[in-house]
């Protein structure tokens, strides 16, 4: 209960008290809030003092509303190394977040000469594509796509279907491990597509990576182009594997 006679306002306090449940996972990443209501018998205090707590919680980035549907625990992941050469699966899971794909699209397509060229492929070979929502947590974090020569991988259409990890079939299936990767970044915003897939806003920031991967040899193993939503989204420029300073995370806010 939330002490009345207390020096510290009862906003405050219940700012405290629901940082407190969210640290113990009464109140998980991702997840949606207890009404105002509900708060307000929870914490035995007035609608007032609960609007002005989950308003200084949302300016502190702990909640965020969604216009129609709520509050909720805001859900940030952790920073990504750019040098990190391991894949979405491998790298949330060790994180402790639930990651899952839904599978959008699969076809198989020629691609540009851009691409062919990246893939070190004729642009009359013929190439799986691939087009994914990835999920870390509850939310979705990123749209996936990905380039892959079919003379490279035989029969892997057909081993492609619902929540997989690309990154472990072609490790698993084909004995292929992604030794280097070379990827280019830029800042885009979400287009009606994009914005539905990523549960967010038309014209939202979103993180563009253009990225091939090689093997030891130096032979390509597939291109891909991710779309990040910018929200919560933060990257590292490092090559120091000691420097947890970064990897442990921390708010960089304007």
């Amino acid at each position: 209960m939330l002490e009345l006679n207390s020096s510290v306002p009862l906003y405050e306090q219940l700012m405290n008290a629901i940082r407190s449940d969210i640290d113990s996972g009464l109140f998980k990443a991702g997840e949606k809030m207890p009404s105002e209501m509900e708060l307000e018998e929870k914490y035995q205090v007035s609608r007032i003092t609960v609007r002005r707590a989950i308003k200084e919680l949302c300016d502190d980035e702990i909640l965020v509303k969604k216009q129609g549907k709520g509050t909720f625990v805001l859900q940030s992941l952790p920073p990504i190394p750019l040098v990190e050469n391991v894949g979405f699966h491998d790298y949330f899971e060790a994180k402790g977040l639930k990651v899952t794909s839904s599978l959008v699209e699969k076809k198989i397509v020629k691609v540009k000469k851009s691409i062919a060229e990246d893939l070190r492929i004729s642009t009359d070979d013929d190439v799986l594509y691939l087009k994914r929502v990835m999920y870390a947590g509850s939310e979705p974090k990123m749209v996936d796509s990905n380039y892959l020569p079919l003379k490279l991988y035989p029969l892997i259409y057909e081993k492609i279907a619902g929540d997989f990890s690309l990154f472990r079939i072609l490790k698993s299936e084909y004995g292929v491990e992604s030794y280097q990767q070379r990827k280019v970044m830029k800042v885009r915003v979400a287009d009606k597509e994009l914005s539905e897939l990523l549960g967010t806003k038309e014209g939202a920031p979103l993180f563009d990576m253009y990225k091939v991967s090689f093997m030891a040899n130096g032979d390509p193993i597939h291109v891909s182009i991710s779309y990040i939503d910018g929200k919560n989204a933060s990257y590292v420029i490092s090559g120091d594997d000691n420097s947890r300073q970064f990897y442990s995370g921390f708010n960089w806010k304007d």
